[in-house]
């Protein structure tokens, strides 16, 4: 890890140089560069806009950041406004932003990244460590994540999604291509996964679905893999519990359970209203009805 790296509440206090090989404009909130810039360690008052190929040689702090083209920050950036993206934007520390963060290139952080706005990514993006946000995070292209995910919002992705560690997406967690969790995942809303998905912990939900409502779909995925979504530790649902092509290593506990086919259940299964248990299913034992005043962790 970068030497460099500042902690999301450390200032910079130091005014920072930049230059420009090509046309540098400022004003009283705005500096704008194209071309070749290069900025030092330090601080700006400024919303920074940047235009062509930028190199930040250090810890930097700012009001705003857009960057549209090549941009490496060799420490930590801390952005008090918006941080967004087009091209390929890299830090070898901390990206700490009280705005969104927006990118549709390649963005890659070796640190952590924090955010009081909401993430949006349409490209490649990697987190090398924890990823931590007060609104939501969706994803339409590639995602890795080394640490884990911490969101107050919504967490939706439909192309590649990878957490090395656990994932906590307190309004939902929606995904409609491949999914990997290495921990638990946990969310006060709904899980819906579609596509592929391997959760190596616990899921913890309100509402559970995996795999699609339709069976012929759940088919076409099947011919692919045996299980699709695989769950290797418990699955637990306040409301609703509803498993296709799945297979749970763990026990499955909820209101309303229903094992689709397909689906396997090593462990046991508890359920408080209704249950259903599709004759194409496997289960280990007969399932339990339980009160609701025992439906808990």
């Amino acid at each position: 890890m970068s030497k460099e790296q500042i902690s999301e509440n450390e200032e910079i206090v130091e005014r920072a140089m930049i230059s420009s090989a090509g046309s540098l404009r400022e004003d009283e909130e705005r500096i704008k560069v194209s071309g070749s810039a290069s900025i030092s360690s330090g601080m700006v008052d400024k919303f920074v806009k940047i235009s062509g190929s930028g190199k930040i040689n250090g810890n930097f702090q700012c009001n705003g950041i857009r960057s549209s083209g090549s941009l490496k920050c060799l420490g930590s950036l801390v952005s008090n406004g918006i941080s967004k993206s087009s091209g390929s934007f890299s830090i070898d520390g901390n990206l700490s932003s009280k705005d969104y963060v927006r990118s549709s290139g390649s963005f890659s952080i070796n640190g952590n990244l924090s955010t009081q706005g909401f993430v949006r990514s349409s490209g490649s993006f990697r987190v090398g460590e924890n990823l931590k946000g007060d609104s939501d995070a969706k994803f339409g292209g590639s995602a890795k994540i080394g640490g884990e995910i911490t969101i107050l919002g919504l967490l939706k992705s439909s192309g590649s999604l990878k957490v090395e560690r656990g994932v906590q997406a307190e309004n939902g967690f929606l995904t409609s291509g491949s999914a990997y969790v290495g921990g638990n995942l946990l969310s006060q809303e709904r899980v819906d996964m579609k596509g592929s998905a391997k959760i190596n912990g616990d899921v913890t939900a309100n509402d559970l679905f995996t795999g699609f409502r339709r069976w012929w779909r759940n088919i076409r995925i099947g011919r692919k893999f045996k299980y699709p979504y695989k769950i290797h530790g418990n699955v637990f649902a306040k409301n609703f519990v509803e498993l296709n092509n799945t297979l749970v290593e763990g026990d499955v506990k909820g209101k309303n359970v229903k094992i689709g086919r397909r689906s396997q259940v090593t462990g046991k299964i508890y359920f408080a209203e209704t249950i259903k248990i599709h004759r194409r299913a496997k289960i280990s034992v007969e399932p339990t009805q339980i009160t609701e005043n025992d439906l808990s962790l």
